[in-house]
């Protein structure tokens, strides 16, 4: 990737990062849909954590996994379902900087990281409550 890739991807994460502390953290329907679609990903049983599918899959994986999540949050936006098209986006950038080793980048993305483990398990949570009530 190069040097202005890299400045642009950090832009972008330091944005997202910004939206998700100041009105991530107080939209609850985006942070039940992040936790979503990281459990949708990780597959309960088969990886543990976010970071443990991250670091199970393959660069090849990777890029798969972004040219979905492109596809998909166009399709979302297109049909005006902005909050979800906004979680995959997390998602991806998530995704997008797995193997970089850049040291701003890999600080940026542990930063999301947290906030996807913390909906991947108050979502697990929330499907456990449903299953015993």
């Amino acid at each position: 990737m190069t040097t202005d890739a890299k400045n642009a991807l950090l832009g972008k994460i330091t944005n997202l990062l910004h939206d998700l502390r100041s009105e991530g953290a107080e939209n609850g329907e985006a942070m039940f849909l992040l936790g979503s679609a990281a459990a949708e990903l990780t597959k309960p049983g088969q990886h543990g954590t976010w970071r443990q599918f991250k670091a199970a899959l393959s660069p090849a994986e990777i890029v798969d996994y972004l040219q979905q999540i492109d596809r998909e949050g166009n399709r979302l936006l297109d049909e005006d379902k902005v909050t979800l098209a906004y979680a995959l986006q997390v998602v991806g950038m998530s995704l997008a900087v797995t193997r970089d080793d850049t040291p701003e980048l890999q600080e940026g993305v542990s930063f999301l990281d947290d906030i996807i483990e913390q909906t991947l398990v108050n979502y697990q949570a929330y499907i456990r409550a449903r299953k015993h009530a």
